[in-house]
């Protein structure tokens, strides 16, 4: 059975939470879950073959920038989220987020999440052409704009990342 690690990262409130349980057990948290490192682990069979993987959801408040860290060892992929209604959480992943995933796992794949898309009709959120911007300037293997709420693209950001980590 091939094992598959999976980082979920970004700055606080911004979804990373909703996104596992979303997944997980197909209910939306309605209230906010603050969380310092939760696992979840679950297997699938993809071309024929079982794999393991577990989605790591760490927290994105300053409090915890050193103990984060060690959550990143062996990373098979990670997901640099930002919520789409916070501008805040977008600049973010350039002025914290990549720089401190590259630094301690230069190699592993990335795939850029904008989470909250059942915001996209509200003012003043951030462009799919600058997310497209920023995941192309940083180099990840995929941007993805997803919704927990309807549970939109959920399924597509798991199997590109087991699709990633399989190559």
């Amino acid at each position: 059975m091939q094992n598959m690690k999976i980082v979920v990262v970004g700055d606080g409130a911004v979804g990373k939470t909703s996104l596992i349980i979303v997944h997980y057990q197909h209910v939306f948290p309605y209230e906010y879950i603050p969380t310092i490192l939760d696992i979840e682990m679950s297997i699938v069979v993809r071309n024929k073959q079982n794999i393991q993987y577990q989605l790591w959801d760490t927290a994105g408040a300053e409090d915890y920038d050193r103990l984060r860290p060690l959550a990143y060892p062996e990373t098979d992929v990670f997901f640099l989220c930002y919520a789409i209604d916070s501008r805040t959480s977008f600049e973010n992943i350039t002025a914290k987020w990549i720089t401190e995933v590259k630094h301690h796992m230069p190699t592993t794949p990335i795939i850029l999440v904008g989470t909250k898309e059942d915001l996209r009709h509200q003012p003043n959120v951030v462009s799919v052409q600058e997310a497209e911007q920023v995941a192309q300037q940083i180099g990840t293997q995929a941007h993805i704009l997803c919704s927990s709420l309807n549970s939109y693209n959920i399924n597509l950001l798991l199997s590109t990342a087991l699709d990633i980590s399989i190559k």
